[in-house]
């Protein structure tokens, strides 16, 4: 173990003050950032090696900031959800959003937004290895990042949240009590009442407010069960035979996670090729079945089109169209 890792806490993160135990002055950590040994995160701190992404850089940050208060202030907004491993939607990741857990006065500078004080209760508990608290609870991230990011945002996030089991339907209700007076919060409330664990990821839940705003009821995570075959669905539409699939990047990218009946590690050509034969045996059950990607969020018109003319499709094959209590599982 070098004298960086041994110096650097178990995030890879190090102060001047601890070069110094080190015997490092400040010219010979900056000596070690022109030789890439060190990154430069803020004005006397540092991380051993780079980050890979805009994320993972935003969380190296945080934490150091969060250690330069020294349990006076803990990561909030997308911050703390970033921390958390929780979704966020338009982050903005240059800057670190802290609030504050004493008395004092919000103020900012470039790269760093510290926020009033926060109830005690709001104060997530002191994570193992760490000296002082490091994040608001849960949910109240999930309503900061509503208030500075819109309700969208805010509903990604819960998702997320539920999904993971960090959080009970009731811990928003108490932290919408937090902010209640907050500007930009009257629109939190009506969107969060949308919030269902079963949406796994960001595009499953802008998609199910899409169906929100086209007046659509759907089923998430909707089982499809036939003579040896089973699968799960991302939505069906109730009453029809419509099969709506998110068709995000992650399915397709993180092929190291997909295995075969018997452990064995799938090939990204052998993903495709299970999804084809999968989506093949729904339209032979009489699904209609739509992929919608990412992009198409973002033209809710042109989306409800082409989800309606999937439904007239269903409909026009008669009772073969019609979803039945037993298909639905």
């Amino acid at each position: 173990m070098s004298t960086l890792e041994t110096v650097a806490d178990r995030h890879g993160i190090l102060s001047v003050a601890d070069g110094r135990r080190a015997g490092l002055g400040a010219p010979d950590l900056e000596r070690l950032v022109r030789e890439g040994q060190l990154v430069s995160l803020a004005r006397g701190w540092y991380a051993v090696g780079p980050p890979e992404t805009p994320e993972e850089r935003h969380a190296l940050v945080t934490r150091a900031m969060v250690r330069s208060h020294e349990g006076r202030a803990v990561a909030s907004h997308h911050s703390a959800l970033c921390l958390l491993g929780l979704p966020t939607l338009r982050a903005d990741w240059q800057t670190v959003r802290l609030s504050r857990v004493t008395s004092g006065a919000p103020r900012t500078r470039k790269g760093l937004s510290l926020g009033r004080c926060i109830p005690a209760e709001a104060v997530a508990a002191v994570p193992d290895g760490e000296p002082f608290p490091v994040t608001v609870v849960p949910a109240l991230a999930v309503l900061q990042t509503g208030i500075s990011a819109g309700p969208l945002a805010s509903l990604v996030a819960a998702d997320g949240a539920l999904h993971q089991k960090l959080i009970l339907p009731q811990d928003l209700d108490v932290a919408l009590a937090w902010v209640q007076h907050h500007p930009r919060t009257s629109m939190l409330r009506p969107f969060l009442q949308l919030a269902d664990a079963r949406h796994a990821s960001p595009g499953e839940t802008r998609l199910r407010h899409a169906f929100h705003l086209m007046c659509l009821a759907v089923t998430p995570q909707h089982r499809v069960v036939a003579p040896g075959f089973l699968a799960f669905v991302d939505f069906v539409l109730d009453g029809v035979k419509v099969a709506i699939e998110f068709d995000g990047k992650v399915k397709y990218g993180r092929t190291l996670d997909a295995v075969d009946s018997r452990g064995r590690r799938l090939s990204p050509e052998e993903v495709l090729w299970a999804e084809k034969r999968r989506e093949d045996r729904l339209r032979e059950l009489g699904y209609e079945v739509v992929r919608v990607v990412w992009s198409e969020l973002d033209n809710p018109a042109a989306l409800a089109r082409r989800i309606r003319a999937a439904i007239a499709r269903a409909r026009a094959r008669g009772p073969a169209g019609l979803l039945t209590l037993s298909q639905g599982g």
